[in-house]
């Protein structure tokens, strides 16, 4: 682009005359119990409600979830904004960190259970734990006579983070009612309890239409007009030295806004 060397423009995040795509993960926490569970559900339990989650070496239950635990608004469901999902990871948080003993509960909850992955009432994916990438892998030393146990983790990845890469991206439409359920045939019983991450890698896209909720025919302010159409309702941005139209369906209209 002349004048733009580092081509920065392409990479604006305040774009009206375009949707913005931003890459954000969608994750949630969960609980399993040193007692066992054959499930674990994730994205149904949002911001402000209450779960059993692991603060300070304490499995604390009534804990209000917030961006530590998820960034789920809604159960299930996430209504204005539209998903595109490469990859899905894993993450541990354990109720006493550098214990030896959480080598081997990580060993018995990945080498027993299962994902499920759901849309809408459509099984999209099922998978061995064994198969999902874990974003702070774990090292482990064994004792011996003269040296002290130790177990450590890394942290996560940034750029080329771990996961499973999935072939063909999978897209979550704005309102799409979706689950994702860990699944144990025989619940694993484990020394210490432990809190799982489940992270849906991709790409977060926040829809051109919503800037026109409550607005009717009348003048945009970035410089556009709105119209009526049979096929809906025109969103028409001028921008020299083009003039850009997008046809926006008025049920996709009422659905965002």
């Amino acid at each position: 682009m002349a004048g733009d060397p580092l081509k920065a423009q392409g990479f604006r995040t305040q774009r009206a005359e375009l949707p913005e795509d931003l890459w954000q993960p969608l994750y949630d926490r969960a609980n399993y119990a040193a007692a066992g569970a054959t499930q674990l559900s994730f994205f149904s339990i949002p911001q402000g409600q209450t779960a059993t989650i692991i603060r300070n070496g304490t499995a604390t239950a009534n804990t209000v979830k917030g961006y530590l635990e998820t960034n789920m608004q809604n159960a299930n469901v996430v209504p204005t904004k539209m998903f595109k999902f490469v990859g899905i990871s894993l993450a541990y948080v354990h109720l006493t960190e550098g214990t030896i003993t959480n080598p081997n509960d990580r060993d018995e909850l990945r080498g027993g259970g299962y994902i499920q992955f759901r849309i809408v009432d459509k099984d999209i994916l099922y998978l061995p734990l064994v198969a999902l990438p874990e974003l702070n892998p774990m090292v482990s030393v064994a004792t011996t006579a003269n040296v002290t146990s130790v177990a450590a983790q890394a942290g996560g990845g940034g750029y080329g983070v771990p996961m499973y890469k999935l072939p063909i991206p999978i897209t979550l439409n704005p309102y799409e009612n979706f689950s994702v359920t860990l699944n144990w045939p025989t619940a694993q019983v484990i020394v210490n309890a432990v809190d799982v991450y489940v992270i849906l890698q991709g790409f977060m896209r926040k829809l051109v239409c919503a800037i026109v909720r409550q607005l009717t025919l009348q003048t945009l302010n970035i410089g556009g007009s709105l119209r009526r159409s049979r096929r809906g309702i025109a969103v028409i941005y001028s921008r020299k030295p083009v003039t850009t139209i997008k046809e926006h369906p008025e049920e996709e209209l009422r659905m965002v806004a």
